[in-house]
């Protein structure tokens, strides 16, 4: 997360990831409401990554036009359009808001609980299919 941008891009033989997967999980303390915020803000870390910060913009505030006067770097995400995000996150009311951030982004967003997690784990993936044009609103 401390490479810049254009040269994670430069990582990309096409411009951009047709699939990024963000297996990142806070140390667990033991503390829900703590773990899962920690958790949301690491998911939130590979979303704008994956969509940019333009996007997410877009989608948190419903807005119609923000871009002025910010880096493109900061600005344009990693993904191809139609791409796909996979993120993992502890199971939680904040997890669930996450997924809210993320279903006008993409054709899709569904939850995945993987039959080889420990029935003790409130680990979950979500899988987000299919990213939108950022063009559409």
């Amino acid at each position: 997360m401390n490479l810049p941008r254009n040269r994670i891009r430069a990582l990309s033989p096409q411009r951009g990831f047709s699939v990024i997967l963000s297996d990142m999980c806070p140390p667990v303390s033991g503390i829900t409401t703590k773990d899962s915020a920690l958790s949301v803000e690491l998911g939130m870390r590979a979303l704008e990554i994956a969509v940019g910060r333009t996007s997410l913009e877009q989608t948190e505030a419903n807005l119609e036009d923000l871009v002025t006067g910010v880096d493109d770097d900061d600005v344009n995400g990693l993904l191809q359009r139609g791409g796909h995000l996979v993120i993992k996150l502890l199971e939680s009311e904040d997890g669930q808001e996450f997924s809210r951030i993320c279903k006008p982004l993409f054709r899709k967003a569904s939850w995945l609980r993987p039959k080889a997690t420990r029935s003790s784990s409130r680990e979950i993936y979500l899988i987000c299919q299919g990213l939108q044009s950022q063009a559409k609103k």
